[in-house]
């Protein structure tokens, strides 16, 4: 280790503190936070812009110095810097939290690039943090609490189903499903992860951390996860005792955020007891959601009341619903508007991978294509209040089940493991009535008050795909649609502006004509509802 390291070293541990373990901090016990904690938990942030570091290729390439370093800044604050966006936060997630990118005494190191950059005397996480601070962005690191060892390029070499080294020496501590993860049943776990946490805090002068919890969900064995949900409670409550620590040792708030299912019966499957860490004031955010566009800000805001904790719900452009893997800003405005509707604090982008062309070619690596940089400027520009969103083309669907995290829509099953990321609850495909009596119900939000804007919109029209084709009685709100028209495999109706509600519209969909014995069942696939204005 050459001199440089060394002193790279020292002058990042040096005032590390002892962990408080996790037996040691009482229950029951409301926190009480201070005048600036609180401050600082009430900053504005319309939108919160979580971005999967390396998830690019900036770093994928075996050339260290300021030169490079200064082309890697370039292509991350590309986004900050377009003009306009409503991104008053940005929160950097850092690999699968199993090795380190930091040059950390409680997680084996990444085996590759990082340690070149320490030894050239650059650490990129305090240079990115520096760079958002500059642009006048509040700063997070988002920690995944339980991700996959599925990077070769930062984890310690081996096969994606096998476990890493430290995993390895501790069999015990996992849970082997598609992938071993960590069993957080158990103490050594959960102490092993409480001081990574404090290692980050202590190093770095973040505004904040976010632990990730959707990065995966497989918290507990299965079956086991909500009887097990006290000992996820006191790891939560011994993060929140370690960051205020760290806070007065540094003079300045360490905000606590925790990403958790969209809903809280999806919380109670996974084992998170929100209502507790809500009524103990163990968070201060709570970000709901990861690839839902269905999000109950509602019950989340019936359980902080009372409280400061804030609310973002979420959606991620990556690991999306089922069936709109390539979301158009019209999608993406529909998403928004109705997580809006439900007044939360702001709202958080997840996997807006792209970067500024200009910022790519210069680095020498692909700027993305999901979705293209001028769709995430839109977003950006657009999604940050219900203000910008108004008059904006939108389409507002009913979600599918399953996808890429979970079984497929057609032959979905309920997954034990866990309930994030597999949009269980939610109604499509929905197989219809063969006798051709009864309606399949399905509830469509739609957060624009058409029937206010009616001057304002050009057209208005509610789509179904069908897994086969047949003739459709379509209500909404119980009202008899016109007969539809098609596009391609889309039946289309047209939709008067007062036949809809702002907010829930009960769609009820049935079969013309009773289906012979010999016909298969006919499903509804997809539903969306398209705004067009003037």
């Amino acid at each position: 280790m050459n001199l440089l390291r060394i002193l790279f070293y020292l002058t990042t541990v040096i005032s590390c503190t002892v962990t408080v373990f996790i037996s040691s901090v009482p229950a029951a016990e409301k926190i009480q936070l201070t005048p600036e904690h609180i401050e600082a938990v009430n900053r504005q942030r319309r939108i919160i812009l979580q971005d999967d570091v390396l998830a690019k290729q900036c770093f994928r390439h075996d050339v260290v110095g300021q030169e490079r370093m200064e082309r890697v800044v370039d292509y991350y604050m590309s986004k900050l810097e377009e003009t306009p966006n409503q991104v008053d936060s940005i929160w950097f997630e850092w690999g699968e939290g199993n090795t380190a990118i930091w040059p950390s005494k409680v997680l084996p190191q990444t085996t590759n690039i990082f340690p070149k950059w320490w030894e050239s005397g650059v650490d990129p996480i305090r240079v990115l943090l520096d760079e958002a601070r500059q642009r006048g962005r509040e700063v997070f690191f988002s920690y995944r609490i339980n991700g996959s060892d599925n990077d070769s390029m930062f984890d310690p070499p081996h096969k994606f189903d096998q476990p890493t080294p430290l995993k390895a020496e501790h069999p015990d501590w996992l849970i082997n499903l598609w992938h071993p993860f960590w069993d957080f049943s158990q103490p050594g776990v959960r102490d092993l992860k409480l001081r990574a946490v404090q290692e980050v805090a202590q190093m770095y002068d973040f505004d904040g951390i976010q632990v990730d919890f959707a990065r995966v969900a497989a918290l507990f064995p299965e079956g086991q996860q909500w009887v097990s949900r006290d000992k996820l409670t006191e790891f939560v409550r011994s993060l929140r005792v370690v960051l205020l620590d760290v806070e007065r040792q540094r003079g300045r708030p360490l905000l606590l955020a925790v990403r958790v299912p969209e809903n809280l019966m999806g919380c109670h499957f996974d084992g998170m007891d929100v209502e507790t860490w809500a009524r103990e004031n163990l968070v201060d955010i709570f970000v709901l959601g990861c690839r839902s566009s269905n999000v109950d800000v509602a019950a989340f805001r019936r359980i902080t009341a009372g409280t400061e904790i804030k609310l973002y719900p979420g959606f991620d452009f990556h690991h999306v619903s089922d069936g709109y893997g390539s979301s158009s800003i019209e999608v993406a405005r529909g998403v928004y508007a109705n997580h809006w509707n439900q007044r939360p604090d702001g709202v958080q982008t997840f996997n807006l991978f792209t970067a500024s062309p200009e910022s790519a070619s210069r680095l020498g690596v692909s700027g993305g294509s999901r979705p293209p940089w001028d769709v995430q400027c839109q977003i950006l520009r657009d999604c940050g209040s219900p203000e910008t969103l108004r008059f904006q083309d939108k389409v507002f669907y009913v979600q599918r089940r399953g996808g890429e995290q979970g079984p497929p829509p057609a032959n979905f099953h309920t997954p034990r493991w866990g309930y994030f990321c597999t949009n269980m609850f939610e109604s499509l495909p929905a197989t219809l009535d063969g006798q051709a009596k009864a309606d399949t119900l399905l509830t469509l939000k739609v957060a624009d008050d058409v029937q206010a804007d009616a001057e304002k919109i050009k057209k208005l029209t509610l789509r179904l795909l069908l897994g086969s084709q047949a003739d459709l009685e379509v209500r909404v709100n119980n009202l008899l649609l016109e007969a539809a028209g098609r596009e391609g495999d889309w039946q289309v109706f047209p939709v008067q502006p007062d036949q809809l509600a702002v907010g829930g519209n009960l769609v009820g969909v049935k079969l013309v004509d009773q289906l012979a014995q010999a016909s298969g069942p006919i499903r509804v696939e997809k539903l969306e509802l398209h705004i067009d204005y003037r």
